[in-house]
């Protein structure tokens, strides 16, 4: 099994069972798949995981997320009568 995908900055990863089965994030993503009965899912979780432990092997680090303005409330002219 060998996973490759490029990240946006333009490195190339591989997953290699041979390769990274000292990585944990990476040993997760090789036995998640070669369970039969894995769950599809934990993928996206696995595979930001790996992808932040090969960022952070070329010595990158995420960046936090902003966080996201608060709603607006609504007006009072935009709820349904009987339900405000």
């Amino acid at each position: 099994m060998h996973w490759h995908g490029p990240l946006m900055t333009g490195v190339w990863m591989e997953l290699c069972p041979a390769c990274d089965a000292d990585r944990p994030a990476a040993r997760a993503f090789i036995r998640w798949h070669r369970d039969p009965d894995r769950d599809p899912k934990a993928l996206p979780q696995l595979f930001e995981d790996w992808e932040t432990e090969t960022m952070h092997a070329h010595g990158w680090a995420r960046a936090p997320q902003p966080e996201a303005p608060p709603s607006p409330t609504a007006h009072l002219s935009l709820v349904p009568r009987g339900e405000g």
